[in-house]
């Protein structure tokens, strides 16, 4: 994808050579643009509340899983070999129950960020289309694409306060 954008916006500066004074290009920081808002300031929050939440009910499900291990190891020599299987299963099915609740935990903090990060694409992209517009600009690319811009054609900050007023 970067790809194609090198390409399109190199063939559109050629095109335009001629006609260079005339045409109004700039560059934006899209993971700044979008980092710097309110909206994914919050967006994080509510992730890290979230992990924080998951944190907590994996480290109770981790003790009792140490303190069977514990109990396990420390009274195997006065269990019976059936109690001792007993206990071998319930650990095992303990260690089963946490592994999955992990990755249940896991991806569900990748889908939300997945999510999160979608939206503020989106409004991304609404944000510098408008401005664009509004602007008149006739190429906006962004700033990873690009060798070297001068210090007036970053649109970075500009973007990040109309999505934050979104």
């Amino acid at each position: 994808m970067k790809k194609l954008w090198m390409i399109l916006a190199v063939g559109l500066l050629f095109a335009a050579q001629a006609s260079a004074a005339d045409i109004k290009v700039a560059t934006v920081d899209i993971k700044t643009a979008m980092e710097n808002t309110k909206a994914y300031a919050a967006g994080i929050k509510r992730l890290e509340a979230l992990q924080n939440k998951k944190k907590k009910e994996l480290e109770s499900l981790r003790k009792r899983l140490t303190d069977l291990d514990k109990e396990l190891q420390l009274q195997s020599m006065t269990m019976s070999t059936e109690t001792q299987n007993t206990k071998q299963q319930e650990l095992g099915e303990l260690k089963k129950k946490f592994d999955r609740k992990l990755q249940d935990a896991s991806d569900e903090l990748k889908g939300e960020k997945r999510k999160l990060d979608s939206r503020m694409i989106s409004k991304f992209y609404d944000a510098v289309r408008a401005y664009g517009k509004e602007k008149k600009f006739d190429l906006i690319l962004p700033k990873s694409t690009v060798m070297y811009t001068g210090p007036g054609l970053d649109i970075t900050t500009d973007i990040t306060k109309i999505m934050d007023k979104k």
